[in-house]
């Protein structure tokens, strides 16, 4: 993909941040992704606000790199959950 003559990339759950920022710099191109949707919302066994602070503190690292999600929120999810890691993702950009 990243060879494609795209701008940018978007990643699933699946895919290692570092693994593709790495590759996404080598091309000159950006990045977006991989919060956890389906253990974040879905499963509830992570805490949102950890999921999205690892996407931040990982994908935050290489130039180009847009915070989102790593898949569709296609289900009925806990809207606290979701709110907690849009609270997240609002705090580190304001700082």
């Amino acid at each position: 993909m990243a060879g494609s003559g795209s701008h940018s990339i978007a990643i699933d759950e699946c895919m290692a941040l570092s693994y593709v920022g790495e590759i996404a710099q080598a091309y000159h191109i950006g990045f977006i992704g991989n919060l956890h949707v389906s253990e974040a919302f879905f499963e509830e066994t992570e805490d949102a606000s950890i999921d999205a602070e690892r996407c931040l503190d990982t994908g935050g690292r290489f130039p180009g790199y847009v915070f989102g999600l790593g898949g569709p929120i296609t289900q009925h999810i806990d809207l606290l959950r979701l709110e907690k890691a849009v609270a997240t993702y609002r705090e580190r950009c304001h700082r």
